[in-house]
């Protein structure tokens, strides 16, 4: 009766354990399937084909369109200093007066000295002519006709000397007045009033001022050996400046350097652009983009790109039937929202803008908006 009774219990215990392991499958597989059954929800955009301006960024600094170093040819005493640091000039304007008053002096000198030459050689010319006369009539002998020739062929000569030495002191006149040779401000003075330029001093090329035209400026930029050909005189210019954050200047490519940079690979293209205003100052850090046409792209937002730490690889997520896959892309430009893709993306593909922290390949997902 035991055995019968221990059979039967048995017999329970392994029905029971069955029940048990039979509810916890059942349990586990619908937990799974629901896990499996729930959809995320995101929002999603559409890559789309456009016509992106084709463009070089690259960085510069501002600089004059002109810039002219003025040196004195004489030495002597500053006797004026016309302008300061700052002051606007036109070309032709006063600047200094060096060693006037001394240079005056030998002008005048000199002058004076030629002035009594001429009335001198005039006077012996009317000697002259008349001795001609005389000496037709036998009145004087010809000894003494050579003797006014003589004397009027030296008043001559001396006349002659005297206009050049004259020229040559007019010359040290003007030198000792300094005006610029452009329009623009003046930019730095080396010397004050009152100083001594010496000879030695001049051998050091120690200027006066320099001054500069900023009514255009110029910005040189660097472009990689490998795209310089698609840059050609007259592009467009869009610049950005750091001074004005809300502002885009126009200019155009003026040169393009002749020789690449052997450390950098670059070649140096200058940009010119108009600064009327004088609002642009030379010494300000700018951002170019040279226009070099127009190119067909793909593009998607830029919040639907991830990137992979530590590395350059870019990927996102597309939507598959009513799942995700993620997919590695190759990215090209990148603009203020959204970026161009080069490689990994077909037109009209349907990509996921958020959620992406918690998205993988295969995951299910509800789309509750599309991202224009």
């Amino acid at each position: 009766m035991k055995k019968k009774i221990t059979i039967i219990i048995i017999g329970l215990i392994i029905i029971i354990a069955f029940a048990t392991q039979s509810q916890r499958n059942k349990n586990k597989e619908k937990t799974k399937q629901t896990f499996q059954e729930e959809e995320i929800p995101v929002e999603v955009a559409k890559v789309q084909e456009v016509i992106l301006k084709d463009e070089i960024e690259s960085l510069g600094e501002i600089e004059p369109y002109q810039k002219v170093v003025i040196y004195s040819e004489v030495s002597g005493l500053i006797e004026k200093l016309n302008v300061k640091e700052g002051d606007y000039v036109k070309k032709g304007d006063f600047i200094a007066q060096i060693d006037y008053k001394k240079r005056k002096i030998d002008y005048e000198n000199v002058e004076n000295q030629l002035k009594a030459a001429m009335i001198t050689l005039e006077n012996t010319k009317k000697d002259y002519e008349r001795f001609i006369n005389l000496f037709k009539e036998g009145v004087i002998s010809e000894k003494k006709l050579d003797d006014i020739k003589t004397q009027y062929n030296v008043l001559s000569h001396q006349v002659e000397a005297l206009k050049t030495q004259f020229e040559l002191v007019k010359i040290r006149l003007n030198e000792a007045f300094i005006h610029s040779p452009i329009n623009g401000f003046v930019a730095q003075k080396f010397v004050d009033e009152g100083e001594f330029i010496t000879e030695s001093s001049m051998m050091r090329s120690v200027p006066i001022v320099s001054i500069i035209d900023i009514s255009k400026v110029k910005v040189n930029f660097s472009v990689s050996a490998e795209e310089i050909g698609k840059v050609k005189k007259g592009q467009s210019v869009l610049i950005k400046i750091d001074s004005f954050p809300d502002k885009v200047f126009y200019g155009n490519v003026s040169k393009i350097y002749p020789f690449a940079d052997e450390k950098t690979r670059t070649v140096n293209v200058e940009v010119i652009l108009e600064n009327s205003s004088f609002v642009i100052k030379p010494g300000m850090f700018c951002k170019g983009k040279i226009l070099i046409g127009e190119k067909k792209a793909l593009i998607i937002p830029l919040d639907a790109i991830m990137k992979l730490p530590a590395s350059g690889n870019y990927y996102c997520f597309k939507v598959k039937d009513n799942s995700v896959e993620k997919v590695y892309i190759k990215v090209g430009k990148i603009g203020e929202n959204y970026a161009e893709i080069k490689e990994g993306l077909n037109k009209d593909d349907i990509v996921i803008v958020t959620s992406q922290g918690i998205l993988d390949t295969g995951k299910k997902i509800k789309i509750i908006k599309e991202k224009q």
